[in-house]
């Protein structure tokens, strides 16, 4: 059914796996699409009471396709238009992260390896993110010379101060599971040999709990704290929509595909 995604039913907790390891599970459109496709499956089916995302091969999610943002960029440089324009393509992305927040269930993301960029935002919107402690993790947008999207902007500001949060996204610096989880950017941290015995024992626990009272008490975060979430988003679309068309995006994208210092010149 799915060729970029897995999923699983085992005693009431749906697995959704990211599988495309040979980029590093990256968010391309066609992997968004069968993503969300999964959640809203999982949204309404009674026998799952909670949701869990995880990223094949020990690596969660590198965030962007840059192959794909490649391709845009050649198009409009020779005076073509891509096939979906940006804001469509975030439009996508956005979903999912409106999917997990509006499922009146728990979510769970299972780091390892690597989280970057999109699925750091993934990573974000559920409900607990445990992580192994020396997980890999990145902001990553600046790296291609674009700005926080999928409600990146709003939940790590949220979550660490707007100091922290412009540090993580101008520098693109790189931080562990552990340096995440002690600034409150995700649920917790343990060493990797712990990982799967504590996702695994949250994940029961939480499959046998008062979904109820889960539901209500997901409504009350999303309330109080992301009540602007999707206008938030609607503004990142639009911001993206201009970085895509810079040259220092293009600069961005050929010098990683090229594996050297970008060189920016603000345009």
């Amino acid at each position: 059914m799915f060729q970029l995604i897995q999923t699983t039913v085992e005693n009431h907790a749906a697995f959704i796996t990211l599988n495309d390891p040979a980029k590093m599970n990256a968010l391309s459109q066609p992997m968004a699409a069968e993503l969300y496709q999964a959640l809203e499956q999982y949204r309404f089916d009674p026998d799952v009471r909670v949701v869990v995302l995880r990223g094949a091969q020990g690596r969660f999610c590198a965030g962007g396709d840059v192959t794909s943002m490649k391709k845009r960029i050649d198009c409009y440089a020779n005076g073509l238009r891509p096939e979906t324009e940006t804001k469509t393509n975030m439009m996508n992305l956005n979903r999912l992260i409106l999917s997990i927040r509006q499922m009146e269930k728990p979510v769970v993301s299972w780091i390892e390896g690597a989280c970057a960029g999109g699925g750091l935002s993934l990573a974000m919107a559920c409900d607990f993110s445990i992580a192994e402690e020396n997980t890999k993790m990145t902001c990553a947008f600046v790296g291609v010379g674009l700005a926080p999207d999928m409600g990146s902007s709003l939940m790590m500001m949220r979550r660490v101060g707007p100091a922290r949060a412009t540090d993580l996204f101008m520098t693109g610096r790189r931080f562990t599971g552990k340096e995440a989880a002690e600034l409150g950017i995700i649920t917790r941290s343990v060493p990797a040999e712990e990982l799967e015995a504590t996702v695994t024992k949250q994940i029961a626990q939480l499959a046998s709990g008062p979904t109820l009272a889960y539901a209500e008490i997901k409504a009350a975060v999303n309330r109080i704290l992301y009540p602007d979430l999707y206008p938030c988003m609607n503004a990142e679309a639009d911001c993206a929509d201009r970085l895509t068309h810079s040259a220092d995006h293009a600069e961005a994208v050929n010098a990683f595909l090229e594996k050297r210092r970008p060189v920016f010149q603000g345009r």
